[in-house]
């Protein structure tokens, strides 16, 4: 698997047949699960959905990394042409007008930027002002309003990420968790109402549900109100992360199932309290046999997008039935 820079490379503009495969019945009983992945690659990364069931994500292969968007309902493959003057491009959201967020990479500069592409394939590339190398879009609900990370200064030394909200419209970043308050952050999947989800790190000092030793590092999936409040969460136990969002505040991740040590995926609905740590039986979770299973993104509707992984990454799309 080739990477550039924290990204993937450019594709070639174009559309083919996906190449799918059902998992009805064999997985999770409240849902049909197809596997997909881009002609000729190594692997495929699947990010974000939209309620129209289009998918972003990004084929690997040997010389290139293809970003594409893919329909869900035509099993077609449509590639994204990249922006000009940069070397690399990596595609990991999009809204319902079609609207794409991801990252850039310049070889030259080492510097991987944030960027939005509209519909008509305009491009606007932003940098975090605080960052030092690295800002990258994650999502980007149907208003414009964009999630992501950029690097900075870890106050106890070294660098890390921070998870932020950029608004396009007045050119204005909104970081989500002071950053002196945690390790590590990430934001990815907002809903039409603004609310944001995504995970973080913290060390044992620093652990805002269950305060510990510097040595006892954890993982939270975290929901961010429109008002700024912040409730963290853990399912069964386990470090966590939060990846995507539905308007009705549904809430899709994953999590490691302690019952036999396979990643899976979980969805949930929080009820507002600052920390809550969540059950969910091994028979609940969103599973497909043999893969640790990367849920990123859930429609209105309940569909859910993501990655499953074996030896190499596969996209999938969980329909309820």
């Amino acid at each position: 698997m080739k990477k550039h820079g924290n990204i993937l490379s450019p594709a070639i503009t174009g559309c083919i047949v996906a190449i799918c495969f059902l998992f009805a019945g064999m997985a999770q009983a409240q849902y049909d699960y197809q596997l997909f992945d881009y002609p000729g690659a190594l692997g495929t990364q699947v990010f974000g959905i939209n309620d129209r069931g289009d998918v972003v994500g990004n084929g690997i292969s040997e010389d290139a990394d293809n970003p594409f968007v893919y329909s869900s309902k035509k099993n077609t493959f449509t590639d994204v042409t990249p922006a000009v003057d940069y070397d690399f491009m990596g595609v990991l959201g999009i809204s319902d007008p079609g609207v794409l967020a991801g990252g850039v990479f310049d070889l030259d500069t080492e510097i991987e930027s944030g960027f939005i592409r509209n519909k008509k394939g305009t491009f606007l590339v932003f940098d975090h002002p605080d960052a030092i190398s690295l800002t990258q879009a994650r999502g980007v609900n149907n208003k414009g309003l964009v999630t992501g990370l950029r690097d900075g200064p870890y106050p106890l030394g070294g660098t890390t990420i921070f998870a932020f909200i950029y608004n396009p419209m007045n050119d204005t970043f909104t970081d989500i968790i002071p950053v002196s308050d945690h390790d590590q952050s990430i934001a990815q999947g907002i809903n039409s109402k603004g609310e944001v989800v995504g995970s973080a790190f913290f060390n044992g000092e620093l652990d805002p549900c269950n305060p510990g030793t510097i040595d006892d590092l954890q993982r939270y999936g975290w929901f961010r109100a429109k008002d700024g409040t912040v409730t963290y969460f853990q399912v069964n136990g386990e470090w966590t992360a939060a990846r995507g969002i539905n308007d009705s505040g549904t809430i899709v991740g994953f999590a490691l199932d302690p019952s036999d040590g396979m990643t899976k995926g979980f969805k949930i609905e929080l009820d507002g309290s600052q920390c809550q740590a969540i059950t969910i039986a091994s028979s609940d979770l969103l599973a497909i046999p043999g893969l640790d299973v990367f849920p990123q993104g859930i429609t209105n509707s309940g569909v859910i997008a993501g990655g499953a992984w074996d030896a190499f990454p596969h996209g999938f799309i969980a329909t309820p039935q």
